[in-house]
């Protein structure tokens, strides 16, 4: 166990002893809530106070003298269904496991994650056109987000018609699944459903193609998200009140977003939808899937809509295009915010939590998640997320932790 009484390490000042440190950095990258101790790690609880480039957080030093560096390969050309039992025996699935977890692939990480050392575990085949390879690492870990942009690893992928999940367990556990999460974040309008939801409003006057063109510019970051809110509220003056009821029934749940769902929740995670869209439909979509919170632009203490009285232009209860000036919008960083306090309400750490989007309003809570998928999505988030996927289903993200687990090879 890492034991200080007060010690300077360059600009690490630490307090405590044993395994709870209170760490003082004067400056400090936390993207990966490790900070390193004369070769160990430890792992950032939470951060207790930040006053102008001081940070003090309070640290459970707990050593970590290796990880699990867990690599999943998806083939681009895989089933639609692959909830199937593996069948390794296809001579389609040998020659893509073979090019997957063959000794080339692994030639070319080598110097990617060094000086880090890995010693490969095995291989898995978890379902058709899905391997695994599994590493153990020693540190300094690589950033992950870096490896996965390296010219090697992308040429790779392009080459074999691939795409590369890479990820980072600490401390893992001796038998699957290998990926721990507790915490697990979503995205509503094109994750867990299919449409966007302001779009269908905008359909139900007829103004789709004036709201889907600035829905567009903001989920690729042309324009700040409060701002393209804003812009398209405006265009839906007009919308009847009760829009949410004929919404429901027309809106359409992802594909293998229930069977992810139901895979989180039976194994005690915490399930969370947090839009930028609007309560009424996620509340719906949580009573749908069995979700355990709703954050989103109509519920106390978050922006609502302003619903209108009956006038002479719209002779019922309407949508007045407003935002109410009361509460603030739920922005990125209110959705980072959102992951963040509930990791630290159930004293969860940052490494154990699960966060999937599709927009650039979703790029800072990705960052801050132990594993941060963006799914099926946009230009721009799929260059800077720290993994992307992109399938039929959403289910195929239970392969990163779970599905398989018994099919090793």
């Amino acid at each position: 166990m890492i034991s200080t009484s007060k010690r300077q390490t360059g600009n690490l000042f630490l307090e405590g002893h044993d395994s709870l440190l209170i760490v003082t950095l004067s400056t400090v990258d936390m993207d990966d809530a490790l900070v390193c101790l004369s070769g160990k790690y430890v792992r950032c609880l939470r951060s207790i106070e930040v006053s102008g480039s001081i940070f003090r957080f309070k640290m459970l030093a707990k050593e970590t003298d290796n990880a699990r560096l867990i690599i999943t390969f998806f083939a681009k050309s895989r089933p639609s269904d692959t909830s199937s039992v593996p069948n390794p025996a296809t001579e389609d699935n040998f020659r893509s496991q073979s090019i997957a977890c063959g000794p080339t692939f692994s030639q070319l990480l080598a110097p990617q994650v060094s000086p880090a050392s890995l010693d490969l575990d095995g291989h898995r085949t978890l379902g058709p056109g899905i391997f695994q390879s599994i590493y153990t690492i020693s540190p300094p870990f690589p950033k992950l987000e870096v490896l996965r942009h390296h010219t090697s690893i992308t040429t790779f992928e392009a080459l074999h018609a691939l795409e590369i999940v890479f990820d980072v367990v600490l401390n893992p556990p001796a038998q699957p699944p290998l990926r721990p999460v507790r915490l697990a974040v979503f995205d509503m309008d094109s994750t867990l459903i299919h449409e966007e939801v302001i779009d269908e409003l905008a359909r139900s006057i007829g103004i789709t193609a004036a709201v889907s063109a600035i829905t567009a510019r903001a989920m690729n970051g042309e324009i700040e998200f409060e701002q393209s809110l804003r812009e398209r509220l405006a265009l839906l003056n007009g919308v009847k009140a009760d829009v949410w009821d004929d919404l429901k029934k027309t809106v359409t749940i992802a594909e293998g977003a229930k069977e992810l769902i139901d895979y989180l929740r039976e194994r005690g995670v915490i399930t969370v939808v947090v839009s930028g869209g609007f309560a009424p439909m996620a509340l719906w979509l949580k009573a749908q899937l069995g979700l355990d919170h709703a954050f989103a632009n109509h519920v106390a203490n978050i922006p609502q809509l302003v619903v209108a009285p009956p006038n002479d232009v719209f002779p019922f209860p309407h949508l007045s295009g407003e935002l109410s000036p009361e509460h603030p919008v739920v922005t990125p960083e209110y959705k980072r915010l959102v992951l963040e306090s509930l990791a630290q309400e159930n004293s969860i750490p940052r490494s154990e939590t699960l966060v999937v989007g599709d927009g650039s309003n979703d790029l800072l809570m990705l960052g801050a998640a132990g594993l941060g998928i963006a799914w099926r999505a946009k230009e721009r988030v799929q260059r800077e997320a720290p993994q992307r996927l992109n399938g039929t289903a959403l289910s195929d993200l239970i392969y990163l932790f779970g599905r398989g687990e018994d099919s090793k090879n």
